[in-house]
């Protein structure tokens, strides 16, 4: 950072090819976001020049709005600089509620995007936020990923927001009701018939797996280096947030063990998913012996042909083999509106202490 610069309060990255900031969204921010703080960005490359230009002006704090990629890009350029420059001072990261899915946004209690870039100018506390991240073999973070059904899924649903992205109900099929429709129409009849190739997960590190005993869920210790789960599954996903996009419990157990991330391993046949979809599964209340969960410090997987995965919400292309390890370092996240982030302990030790 230029010492002859003031560090300034907030900066506001908004992506202008989210499908949530249309025109009439980017005029009413605009009028609210004095000139010199709004950077808009129009593809990647521009993004990461707006975040290394926020880095430099000596920011103290970046709001993305564009949903859960724009905010991961932004974790990933802050982070790379910060690796590059470890002496520098680097804004915290918050999320303005403009994209599609916000589970970043969820996570950290964002309101309405007026409310809070005011609260932000008129001088509101803002509260600082620790989150594990996710790392690749990369080292891209994200704070949710997965190979399989989701990544398919992920890219049937870019597939309906691209067709109605020019229509009057651009705003009805870039919400829910799109990735419903992605989901039911596009996705699950191609799975049907579909047979699914043998996967083998493991993990190098000490791995809990969570199990249900009378009716509580309970962690059970196993070694490193053991296979976890050899066999057919339609969807294999980590995360170190409880719920993913529009509220969905994906990851119940994520914040049950500091250091580690959720696991999950879903065998569970289709019909049977569709059937406990709402409430049990939305908020992360299904068991079934077919899912498998654990809490993991890394875990590789391995597929006898390449499938689709995503990366915090976007579609990533195809893998054969994966590995994901939780990140060294947590995330400095900015929260307006900060949530309690309860840490659950094991009622007794099962096989061995905490680690």
């Amino acid at each position: 950072m230029n010492p002859s610069l003031k560090p300034r309060r907030a900066a506001f990255l908004l992506n202008a090819n989210a499908r949530s900031v249309t025109r009439g969204v980017l005029r009413r921010l605009a009028k609210l976001i004095p000139r010199d703080d709004l950077y808009l960005s129009h593809s990647l490359k521009e993004a990461e020049s707006s975040i290394i230009s926020i880095i430099d002006r000596g920011y103290a704090y970046i709001f993305c709005g564009g949903g859960d990629g724009t905010a991961v890009l932004a974790i990933n350029c802050v982070s790379k600089y910060k690796r590059d420059n470890p002496l520098a001072q680097l804004p915290k990261i918050g999320i303005l509620r403009l994209g599609t899915g916000n589970a970043l946004a969820r996570f950290l209690g964002a309101g309405s995007p007026e409310r809070d870039i005011k609260d932000i100018l008129n001088g509101k506390p803002i509260d600082s936020v620790a989150l594990s991240m996710i790392e690749t073999s990369l080292g891209q973070q994200t704070p949710f990923a997965g190979i399989g059904f989701d990544g398919e899924l992920m890219n049937d649903f870019e597939s309906v927001k691209e067709v109605f992205f020019d229509s009057p109900f651009r705003r009805f099929f870039s919400s829910v009701l799109g990735y419903t429709i992605a989901g039911l129409f596009k996705t699950l009849p191609r799975m049907i018939n579909r047979k699914l190739p043998i996967l083998r997960v493991y993990s190098s590190k000490p791995v809990y797996r969570m199990k249900q005993i009378n009716g509580v869920d309970e962690e059970i210790y196993i070694d490193h280096g053991e296979v976890l789960f050899e066999g057919r599954a339609p969807i294999i996903c980590v995360g170190t947030l409880p719920s993913v996009g529009y509220g969905l419990a994906l990851f119940p157990f994520a914040n049950r063990r500091p250091g580690y991330m959720h696991l999950r391993i879903s065998a569970v046949p289709i019909p049977v998913c569709i059937n406990h979809l709402y409430p049990s599964i939305w908020h992360g209340d299904f068991r079934h012996k077919a899912l498998f969960d654990f809490l993991v410090k890394d875990v590789t997987i391995e597929s006898e042909e390449s499938l689709p995965y995503q990366l915090g919400g976007d579609a990533m292309g195809y893998k054969k083999q994966i590995y994901f390890q939780i990140s060294a370092h947590p995330v400095a996240m900015a929260a307006l509106h900060k949530k309690a982030v309860k840490v659950n302990l094991p009622s007794q030790p099962l096989m061995t202490p905490l680690i």
